[in-house]
């Protein structure tokens, strides 16, 4: 068992853990694929259409990230920008045919891996992670109400 100096260590260790876990194999998908475009389309979370705010929100990044981020998607032909269809005074990203099939593509790729993670705990220790990250959730739902 690892031994943590302190708090940060934890969590930058929960994280690479993560990123190494469920990181989708690009090649699969698009090879010219970056992760911060795969985390804008994944920000979509199920929807096809939202404003840059929605996606930064959704993803954890600045706006003025966001817009970078959206920027070489919109090159790469994966979404769009423009007026939503129900409220003109709102621009939003669209994805494109493309960026749908994309991101589909990741969904699947990342609930696989999901699947290879939790085929390796025993019934014991998937109740002890699902109890703990239930447990950091609460937490940090405390915290982000103060």
């Amino acid at each position: 068992m690892r031994e943590y100096r302190n708090d940060t260590d934890i969590i930058k260790s929960f994280k690479r853990i993560c990123k190494q876990q469920l990181a989708v194999d690009c090649t699969t998908i698009n090879p010219d694929l970056k992760m911060s475009q795969i985390k804008t389309l994944s920000a979509f979370n199920g929807c096809d259409c939202l404003t840059l705010k929605e996606l930064a929100g959704n993803s954890g990044v600045t706006v003025a990230r966001m817009a970078a981020m959206v920027t070489g998607l919109i090159k790469d032909g994966i979404v769009e920008q423009g007026k939503d269809d129900k409220d003109y005074r709102r621009a939003v990203v669209r994805l494109t045919p493309q960026g749908k099939k994309i991101r589909k593509q990741i969904a699947a790729n990342r609930r696989k891996a999901a699947k290879a993670i939790y085929a390796h705990l025993n019934t014991k220790d998937r109740v002890i992670l699902l109890n703990s990250l239930d447990t950091a959730c609460r937490i940090l739902e405390k915290i982000t109400r103060r």
